[in-house]
């Protein structure tokens, strides 16, 4: 195992080459672990290991293992089409509840940011809904096939966030934190809005046009923005916390087994090789899944090798780190640190 000066060095000169003004990152592994941070965030308050960010569409990892909980239950038919609980404003054709999950349903893409940021700037307090953002986006192109290969679209996980609301007759966060963040003991994972992130917080750098980030408002990056992501990425969480989510989830601590088995079941057809809430590919011949993060001026990354049962996470308060490569690339650094002692 790496020492923790020499990882704490790796992000010490990531945050100085990388654009990104600060970050926090952790490891878990059967054999220890470990949480560091660097730099500041955009209001120059430095970053420490357990700060919150918001983790963007790693939220989606939560909703899909609920989905399979409720489903293992009997609450939720996956081949149900998704309209036998919610009612939509778009003709869905049919599409279940499986299909949803694994980003075949072809329905209208998620309401794009020209729409949606300047109604998040008009009013940074609104408490957006998840029919707000379904209504926002039923008239956008479709993307993808029902039935065809994955194509990724945050839509689908808003939806499947009212699916356990309505079956369950609770909220959405009531319902993560009973079924899966308690149960796991990660009492510093969140869903805003019900929840509001605990501090220490990060402010994230606000580089758009529009005003997105309320970095007095408790949530993140704002009560609106927050608000607008609901199932598919809309909750917040600090480092060591997200890591030891994928560590015991992937390693089938939290859900059965069988059922992590569905959700790492990628297709290499499909976008990110997506399977239940779940991104995988292969890296130097081992497996590796888990989720990326982008949203509302934060990225995120979480990333488990379940070959050598390792998790690693890393959070950055700035939109497109995990897209341009710098996440991931720390992330896998990170991770062959440990691998290489």
């Amino acid at each position: 195992m790496a020492t923790s000066a020499t990882l704490q060095t790796m992000i010490d000169g990531w945050v100085g080459t990388s654009g990104v003004p600060g970050m926090a990152a952790a490891v878990v592994t059967p054999g220890g672990s470990w949480a560091g941070a660097a730099g500041v965030d955009a209001a120059g308050t430095p970053i420490v290991a357990d700060s919150a960010f918001s983790i963007a569409s790693v939220t989606k990892t939560f909703v899909a293992a609920e989905v399979l909980l409720l489903a293992a239950r009997g609450a939720i038919d996956l081949d149900a089409p998704v309209t036998d609980y919610v009612d939509l404003p778009f003709d869905t054709g049919g599409a279940t509840v499986h299909q949803l999950a694994t980003m075949q349903s072809g329905f209208p893409l998620f309401v794009p940011d020209e729409i949606l940021q300047p109604l998040v700037a008009k009013d940074l307090q609104r408490v957006m809904t998840a029919a707000d953002i379904v209504e926002l986006s039923k008239d956008e192109a479709r993307i993808g096939t029902l039935g065809g290969p994955g194509r990724y679209n945050g839509l689908n996980y808003v939806v499947l966030g009212q699916v356990i609301e309505k079956v369950t007759g609770e909220p959405l966060a009531t319902v993560l934190r009973r079924d899966l963040l308690a149960r796991a003991g990660l009492d510093r994972i969140w869903t805003q809005p019900e929840e509001e992130p605990g501090a220490p917080l990060t402010v994230a750098v606000d580089g758009n046009a529009t005003r997105l980030v309320d970095p007095a408002g408790g949530y993140l990056p704002s009560l609106a923005a927050a608000s607008s992501g609901r199932g598919g990425a809309g909750m917040a969480a600090d480092a060591p916390s997200l890591a030891r989510w994928g560590y015991l989830l992937y390693g089938g601590r939290v859900i059965d087994p069988s059922l992590v088995g569905m959700m790492t079941d990628g297709d290499p057809a499909a976008d990110h090789g997506y399977g239940f809430g779940t991104m995988t590919a292969e890296m130097d011949g081992s497996t590796v899944v888990g989720h990326v993060g982008d949203y509302m001026g934060y990225s995120s990354i979480l990333l488990v090798w379940p070959e050598t049962r390792t998790a690693v996470a890393v959070l950055a308060p700035r939109q497109g780190a995990s897209l341009d490569g710098t996440l991931p690339g720390l992330a896998i650094a990170l991770y062959q640190a440990f691998q290489d002692g």
